[in-house]
């Protein structure tokens, strides 16, 4: 067992932190898939609106691999097909029946998952729905199945503001979260990785088998699959690593021993905005109102994952697929007599801008504001205090907005995901949204092939 100590990065102690305890919710009345978080796939519906579907019936398959399927993760009926701009299919909302009817599949034993191959082991999860489940760096998408990974990483912490504590979502569920790394190591001739928090009491951060178990401590980004990557397996040119989220190797187990694509999802519910703050049981593509109970502020911002790397639901959204989280803050735009006047005492930076840096650090309050316009970015050392991977991230900023792909990837950047740089984004005293850019750069080298 290898231990990481990462230095670079920062926690931000933000108000609002779930409690620890698990609430079954009801059944929400509305749930919806969105496409456009499977990047990597261009989907196009397999139903129609007014429908009929059970949970793992097939909503969405991709135009190019059409193996691959996005499913249901309830019953009921296809209220809505919604598309935006240019006809892009945006959302596939179900009103679900409560029944929870699933499509089943002929179960396996534990002892018989280890006897199967690697073909079966693929053909069951993509028919399965749970592939979309598997992603890979570079370009942190849906993973193709044509492709042999050199590795397959599972990332069983997060380090992000309020993120849930995978010890919760795994407790007692441990004989499952085995399966399902068993299921795992057949897809690569390589090593399966755990990723997880030094500080982690469960016993899969110590008891499982067949894989090679790494703990990391330290600051936000301590949790990201990069750093994991970085650290124990770096990608060179031409390498395709694959990674899987704690909580989605249960969802890979539950098909295998059940027979079912399991729609369960853990959500901490979180912010200082949140009237209950707890671990909420709920399916997939909840809404968010069903997950705050319909008590829902004007003055408030809704989140689907975190402050730092979450996407903004509004009060009619739903919680993304690959999201554990909802973040509740208030709304900015306030505007304060005076403010530059202001010392700062209850402000929150990263820099000595106000009094509040030199104070004993306190959980702090943020609300939407950037305080501050977009300007020109100039040579600086912040970044570099918040990215713990080997890259020079300045410079291949500049590469990006340059457009010289060659240079980005000598920086680095196939190693990269957006996430990766949010601190960046967090600290930038250019109010440049860094992560953004490297996403840019990413999307135009995949593009470039």
């Amino acid at each position: 067992m290898a231990h990481f100590q990462i230095r670079k990065g920062r926690d931000i102690k933000l108000k609002g932190a779930a409690e620890k305890r698990v609430v079954g919710l009801p059944l929400p009345s509305k749930v919806a898939i969105q496409p456009l978080e499977f990047r990597g796939l261009k989907l196009r519906p397999a139903v129609k609106e007014q429908d009929l579907v059970k949970v793992g019936s097939v909503l969405l398959t991709d135009k190019y691999n059409p193996d691959i399927r996005i499913v249901s993760p309830v019953s009921g009926k296809v209220a809505a097909i919604v598309r935006g701009e240019k006809r892009v299919l945006t959302a596939v909302i179900i009103d679900t029946d409560g029944r929870q009817e699933a499509t089943i599949y002929p179960p396996y034993s534990k002892d018989k998952i280890g006897n199967l191959s690697r073909e079966e082991i693929l053909s069951r999860l993509l028919e399965g729905g749970v592939w979309p489940c598997i992603r890979q760096r570079p370009f942190s998408k849906v993973a193709n199945p044509h492709d042999t990974p050199k590795a397959v990483f599972v990332q069983a912490m997060n380090t992000e503001p309020l993120a849930p504590d995978i010890d919760v979502i795994l407790k007692g569920r441990e004989e499952e979260f085995q399966a399902g790394l068993d299921v795992l190591r057949k897809l690569t001739p390589g090593d399966v990785h755990l990723c997880c928090d030094a500080k982690a009491t469960s016993p899969v951060s110590s008891q499982s088998k067949n894989v090679r178990i790494h703990q990391f401590s330290g600051p936000h980004p301590a949790g990201n699959v990069s750093t994991h990557i970085h650290h124990i397996a770096p990608i060179k040119k031409g390498d395709i690593v694959w990674y899987v989220r704690a909580e989605d190797v249960l969802r890979v187990a539950a098909l295998f021993l059940k027979g079912v694509f399991s729609p369960e999802r853990y959500v901490a519910i979180t912010g200082e905005g949140a009237d209950r703050r707890l671990y909420a049981k709920t399916v997939v593509g909840a809404s968010v109102s069903s997950l705050l109970e319909g008590k829902l502020k004007a003055d408030m911002r809704y989140i689907s994952g975190s402050i730092l790397v979450g996407t903004n639901a509004g009060q009619q959204g739903y919680l993304g697929f690959y999201d554990s989280q909802i973040t509740v803050i208030p709304e900015g735009g306030k505007r304060h007599l005076l403010g530059w006047l202001n010392p700062g005492f209850k402000s929150y930076s990263f820099s000595k801008t106000f009094v509040s840096s030199f104070l004993p650090q306190q959980e702090v309050s943020v609300d939407t504001d950037i305080n501050g316009s977009e300007r020109a970015i100039v040579l600086n050392h912040v970044y570099d205090q918040y990215v713990p991977l080997d890259i020079m991230t300045f410079f291949l900023l500049r590469a990006v907005v340059a457009g010289d792909i060659e240079e980005a990837e000598k920086l680095g950047i196939l190693e990269c995901d957006e996430e990766d740089f949010a601190l960046c984004s967090f600290a930038c005293p250019s109010k440049v949204d860094v992560g953004a850019v490297i996403r840019g750069g990413l999307d135009e080298i995949e593009k470039e092939g």
